[in-house]
């Protein structure tokens, strides 16, 4: 993949539980890194859909982005910010042709009903 592919910026963002000087305990989200990043939408017919649970492909997006050595991917905590839209990470990074240079997931838009 050329690195024209790469042509939007996402923000990889994580959440932490953290002390509060009361004895109890809040939730802190942290700006880990920016990143370049090749953004397609899930087509509707992928066998992906049904592997991950998804109910509508619509609000789903595949993200392709060049592999850090600096980051460790966590689907527990981690989301994406692109457009000031959260997206969850849904899939583990796979590693493109193998050749250890580029990452592939699949991140689902948060619901506003929230």
């Amino acid at each position: 993949m050329s690195s024209r592919a790469f042509n939007k910026r996402v923000e990889i963002w994580q959440t932490s539980v953290v002390a509060d000087s009361y004895g109890g305990n809040t939730v802190s989200e942290v700006l880990l890194k920016t990143s370049w990043a090749n953004l397609k939408t899930l087509k509707s017919n992928s066998n992906l859909i049904t592997d991950l649970g998804l109910l509508d492909a619509s609000n789903s997006i595949v993200i392709t982005v060049r592999k850090r050595n600096d980051l460790t991917y966590d689907l527990q905590t981690m989301y994406i910010k692109y457009r000031s839209e959260k997206y969850i990470i849904k899939s583990y990074p796979t590693n493109v042709n193998f050749e250890d240079n580029i990452i592939q997931f699949i991140a689902t838009k948060e619901s506003n009903n929230a």
